[in-house]
């Protein structure tokens, strides 16, 4: 191993309360991710991290109203996890993880930061992250940006990276982002995945599930493999996180039909009326009208008359670990240590 041992590691943990638990449980087939399987989870994961460190780790985590990392300190003796609970106020909504991003990469500057969440949680991390390397494991409704790894999996790549620092560099990559930002507003926000323009008045239960007041689709990735309303995009072409380019689709009557997982188990027709590549660097312009953004899959700017919105695929997003191509380094350097 060829770490530094100037100081111990550290990493952020993120275990989201909410992430898993919207409305789309209601009129979808969604499971609930409940706090006994996070729980669940932040073992898993932090077993692998504490097998393959040679020396402790401290994890700096975000407190909850659960005390969800927490329950788990007694399940860890060796010492090779050291845990911290984060000193900011416990809010128990999204102010939470912007406070935590905020202190564990500024403050305590740690190595990387673990994301345990859907896109929307990941959404909120990727305000504050800056340069820190992020590892998002699935755990959310929607998990185009999050990871579908076992935890355990996830916790020997995290225990990879911070062993092996000469790897680092290899293995994360910049991750694109669609900027929306209005003048007129005096608003600019962020989204991992996708911007979409919602035929509607209100924010509401904020999930996004009726495809047919859905005018416009917005990403930066796309895959048959996966849900939400990224998926429609998907239907028609695959676009990968690494591609320099993203896609608009925009809805209504008059194009070619086709059927799109928008939440689990609730399969739409949508109709296409038109969609185009959009290339890094390019942006789209949203005439004035009234409605809802949805970013990643959650209502969260109402658009009002007045307000002209401009929409920019940009490639400053948060810097991630391709966890697949360090798990292969690793791989190749143990057959060539034996």
């Amino acid at each position: 191993m060829d770490r530094r041992f100037t100081e111990l590691n550290k990493i952020g943990l993120v275990v989201n309360p909410a992430a898993g638990k919207d409305i789309r449980r209601l009129i979808a087939y969604g499971s609930v991710f409940g706090n006994q399987e996070k729980v669940n989870y932040t073992l898993r994961l932090l077993r692998g991290i504490e097998s393959v460190v040679s020396e402790p780790v401290e994890v700096m985590y975000m407190p909850d109203p659960y005390d969800l990392v927490g329950s788990v300190e007694d399940d860890f003796p060796s010492g090779k996890i050291i845990f911290h609970r984060a000193p900011i106020p416990v809010f128990g909504d999204e102010v939470d993880t912007l406070n935590f991003t905020d202190w564990a990469v500024n403050e305590e500057k740690v190595d990387a930061l673990v994301v345990v969440g859907g896109d929307g949680t990941n959404r909120i991390v990727a305000k504050k992250s800056a340069l820190t390397p992020l590892f998002s494991l699935f755990g959310g409704t929607n998990n185009v940006f999050a990871e579908n790894i076992e935890p355990t999996v996830m916790g020997l790549a995290v225990g990879f990276f911070l062993e092996n620092y000469s790897l680092r560099e290899k293995v994360v990559k910049k991750s694109k982002i669609l900027r929306a930002r209005s003048k007129e507003a005096g608003k600019e926000e962020l989204a991992l995945v996708d911007v979409v323009v919602v035929e509607k008045t209100s924010v509401g239960a904020r999930a996004v599930w009726e495809p047919e007041l859905v005018r416009l689709i917005v990403v930066t990735q796309s895959s048959p493999l996966k849900i939400g309303l990224s998926s429609v995009v998907g239907r028609l072409i695959s676009i990968s996180p690494e591609e320099e380019r993203g896609a608009v689709v925009e809805l209504g009557e008059g194009g070619e039909m086709v059927k799109a997982p928008i939440a689990p188990g609730l399969v739409e027709e949508i109709k296409i009326r038109r969609w185009e590549f959009l290339p890094l660097g390019a942006s789209i312009s949203l005439p004035c009208q009234r409605g809802v953004l949805a970013l990643d899959g959650e209502r969260e700017i109402i658009l009002r008359e007045g307000e002209n919105w401009e929409i920019r695929l940009e490639d400053t997003g948060p810097r991630r670990v391709d966890v697949e191509k360090l798990m292969s380094l690793v791989q190749e350097r143990s057959v060539i240590n034996g």
